[in-house]
């Protein structure tokens, strides 16, 4: 708990994530830590959301929050991720935590993110077009099943960019 103290005491927990052994000071403490003993630096976290979920080190920081805290952060983490969803999509990091949220979120959590994201047609072809969108591509045609799915390969459909990596994989997805 001294531990605790002392980084909610200090007040720079964005800073503090963002640093190369900060962010892994703050993981192992969301690993091992009770939720509610962590609840307000939680808090904190998703307060600076953005500015942690894009940063080199701050992600895996996001990254662990999402395997590690109680239902109702998630959801705010979740709402989080769809409010910034296009922003991530525009860097590397912040694309590795939605890949992670469609990784490790639990199935209903997983279909919903994949549904917010399919909701949104000219979000799909930005995604196809970004720098590093086409992870979020390949993690949701790893989700999605059926009328998703379908969706999803329609809305890709002729793209030459994805048309090499849909001959090549196999998906299977988890959301009916």
């Amino acid at each position: 708990q001294f531990i605790i103290d002392e980084i909610m005491q200090d007040g720079d927990l964005i800073a503090l994530s963002r640093h190369k052994f900060g962010c892994r000071i703050i993981q192992r403490l969301l690993e091992k830590c009770p939720s509610e003993q962590v609840y307000d630096l939680v808090e904190l976290l998703l307060a600076g959301f953005v500015l942690i979920s894009t940063h080199a080190y701050g992600h895996f920081v996001m990254q662990s929050l999402l395997q590690n805290i109680d239902e109702k952060q998630r959801i705010r983490l979740l709402d989080l991720i769809e409010q910034h969803l296009t922003e991530l999509a525009l860097r590397s990091h912040g694309c590795a935590v939605i890949c992670a949220a469609l990784r490790y979120g639990d199935s209903v959590d997983r279909c919903i993110l994949a549904e917010m994201v399919l909701e949104d047609g000219d979000r799909i072809a930005f995604m196809v077009d970004s720098r590093y969108g086409d992870a979020i591509i390949i993690n949701l045609l790893d989700v999605l099943e059926d009328a998703g799915y379908h969706r999803l390969l329609a809305l890709l459909e002729g793209n030459p960019k994805f048309e090499a990596v849909l001959q090549q994989r196999s998906y299977r997805g988890t959301c009916a």
